[in-house]
């Protein structure tokens, strides 16, 4: 008997449609909660974002012996504005002057009203609703920022918070983060899960 003319080798085009269709479905089931995934990360991204910065404003002020701000509602913007600037107070008015900001020695990617600083991940946002008390017990901001009744927090020479607040960054898949500082400085995450801060 002579050997069949026909290879043994590749794939048939039947079996080409079958890995295209499970490939398809796999797609199809995974897209939805993957998508979620991807805001989580945002939102995670974000949360930590300003934890780093809050601890990088505090080290800015031991450092160079000056206070030092981590601005939530720079200027003429507010924490709806999803924007925030770190800035060194050089000539010790307790006020922000053109050009501090840019003295703090940070590498700001953002520029937003003339204003240098960091902007929240797309769909991350300063606020929280559905929610009374922040993980202090205390009552929650509207804007989601409260230092003391103010959108910002200073540190002086030795590390110490003008006030102990906290910082409340929110979703669009719904979950809520928080970042609190106590008077000493110490900086600390939460989120919000099973009705609780954890």
């Amino acid at each position: 008997m002579l050997p069949s003319a026909r290879s043994t080798r590749g794939i048939t085009l039947i079996e080409l449609m079958i890995v295209m269709t499970m490939l398809a479905i796999v797609i199809t089931v995974g897209a939805p909660s993957f998508g979620g995934f991807i805001k989580e990360g945002r939102l995670k991204s974000g949360m930590r974002a300003v934890a780093v910065s809050i601890q990088t404003a505090r080290l800015k002020a031991i450092n160079s012996n000056r206070r030092a701000y981590l601005d939530f509602a720079p200027g003429s913007l507010t924490p709806a504005d999803s924007f925030y600037t770190i800035w060194l107070d050089v000539d010790g008015d307790l006020s922000y002057d053109d050009g501090e900001a840019d003295s703090s020695g940070l590498a700001m990617p953002e520029t937003k009203s003339g204003i240098s600083g960091f902007r929240l991940p797309r769909g991350v946002n300063f606020g929280i609703s559905g929610v009374a008390t922040g993980p202090d017990g205390m009552a929650i901001a509207a804007d989601g920022v409260n230092f003391g009744g103010n959108d910002d927090v200073s540190f002086n020479g030795r590390g110490e918070a003008s006030s102990a607040g906290v910082v409340y960054i929110t979703g669009e898949n719904g979950s809520i983060y928080s970042v609190t500082v106590t008077s000493l400085g110490a900086v600390r995450t939460w989120r919000w899960e099973d009705n609780q801060w954890k």
